[in-house]
């Protein structure tokens, strides 16, 4: 018996895809730059929040997401009131887990036997959301032992926290941030790891799978 995919369109994976790199990549830089505020940040996650809820649809297996889905937006408008650092660590563990949660039911969608593009699209997606968890992890690590990460000997914003993840992720290093706290370090080898592993895996998973269906086979058997 097939099972159905955690992500129910092609429409609904574009469209958390575009929604992510416009919440990773475009709104973190804007913040920086003070052309928008932190608040209108917040606002774009939650509404990243509702495309990723929609996106993956209701049914067994979906109700974990749904609901850490539902906890981050949730924190989300805590945000938008006075706040202490309480709210700030519970907002980025909330949202490090919807990401990791999300990228776990992803992966699992990109190993099955969808069609070719589907595939590429969940490898793609995946990967933003293994970087963006990591990011919020580096949050947690910084907010909580402030000191933690450095970007040029100051600390660091929401932008560099994302800029920080990525490079690390693709293993760039530029030398301009680092991780200052033995925990911090520890995080940025994990995430070094998961970045070379992932490329290694998937490929390796791929090429299986062609193998297997030029032998006649269907995937995964």
């Amino acid at each position: 018996m097939t099972r159905e995919p955690f992500l129910r369109t092609r429409i609904g994976r574009m469209a958390l895809l575009a929604m992510l790199a416009l919440d990773v990549f475009v709104v973190p830089m804007l913040i920086s730059l003070q052309v928008l505020t932190p608040r209108v940040g917040d606002v774009v996650f939650a509404v990243t929040m509702i495309v990723a809820i929609t996106s993956f649809g209701t049914g067994k297996g979906r109700r974990w997401v749904l609901a850490v889905a539902l906890a981050a937006f949730a924190v989300q408008f805590l945000r938008l009131a006075p706040h202490g650092r309480a709210i700030v660590l519970a907002d980025a563990s909330l949202s490090a887990l919807a990401m990791g949660t999300f990228a776990a039911m992803v992966l699992v969608d990109a190993i099955r036997s969808d069609p070719m593009p589907d595939r590429l699209i969940d490898v793609i997606l995946a990967y933003v959301l293994v970087g963006a968890m990591f990011a919020f992890v580096y949050e947690i690590v910084d907010v909580a032992v402030p000191g933690a990460l450095l970007l040029d000997g100051h600390s660091m914003g929401i932008s560099d926290y994302v800029y920080f993840s990525f490079t690390t992720m693709t293993s760039v290093g530029y030398g301009d941030a680092l991780p200052m706290h033995p925990v911090s370090r520890t995080v940025a080898m994990g995430e070094a790891l998961t970045g070379q592993l992932y490329v290694a895996v998937l490929i390796a998973r791929f090429a299986s799978s062609n193998v297997r269906r030029s032998a006649g086979h269907p995937d995964g058997a």
